[in-house]
């Protein structure tokens, strides 16, 4: 999952912060030696550094059901059975970015270490970022949009969608790298995405004129 920091226009005090009941701090799949493989394969034979950071995220779990609205059978039902022809529930896992409230559809079901929530409110807190932050209603909102555009894509004409909520809202601190460095071109600082070593360039300044 390609992340990066979100920018909100104007200025001021940061509003006062949403606090989740619980959180959970994932475990980084890319190690720090493969975040620094990944800025020199940008900047080759760079000198580099690199440090953790943890985004906040919030985290929800949806379940999406579809069933048949029309059916070919026009005969009575039997007493006690649906009209509708009802799958399996799909649970669907949502995190959605606590600076910006954009939403995501994970593709693994977050696993991490049980952190105090003032943990959470810490990575937030050091972010120079402003905005309007994201509540539960808001992380909500986002997951049952997103799950329901996914599934509708998917289904046939006539089929009906539930969703229901199988997991609320709660905190999730997603690690990242920032890996900053120069070679005797270039000096840079990428931040390199903890789950799947996507990356984006923060900065990047040349050293020489041509």
């Amino acid at each position: 999952m390609r992340e990066h920091p979100d920018s909100f226009a104007g200025g001021g005090e940061k509003p006062e912060l949403i606090a989740p009941e619980t959180a959970l701090k994932l475990a980084p799949n890319i190690t720090a030696a493969e975040a620094l493989a990944v800025f020199r394969r940008k900047l080759p034979n760079a000198d580099a550094e690199v440090r953790e950071v943890l985004h906040p995220f919030w985290s929800t779990v949806l379940s999406a059901q579809t069933s048949s609205i029309f059916r070919r059978n026009r005969k009575p039902e039997p007493a006690g059975r649906a009209r509708a022809e009802a799958s399996p529930g799909q649970c669907m896992n949502v995190l959605v970015n606590a600076y910006s409230g954009k939403g995501y559809l994970a593709d693994f079901d977050p696993r991490g270490e049980t952190v105090a929530v003032t943990e959470w409110l810490d990575a937030f807190e050091s972010s120079d970022q402003a905005g309007p932050q994201p509540g539960p209603d808001d992380v909500r909102r986002t997951a049952r949009a997103l799950v329901r555009t996914k599934v509708l894509k998917t289904v046939k004409l006539g089929m009906g969608l539930s969703l229901d909520e199988i997991a609320a809202p709660s905190g999730i601190l997603k690690p990242n790298w920032v890996v900053t460095g120069d070679n005797d071109k270039f000096s840079a600082t990428i931040l390199v995405d903890g789950l799947d070593s996507s990356h984006y360039i923060v900065r990047v300044e040349k050293l020489t004129q041509d």
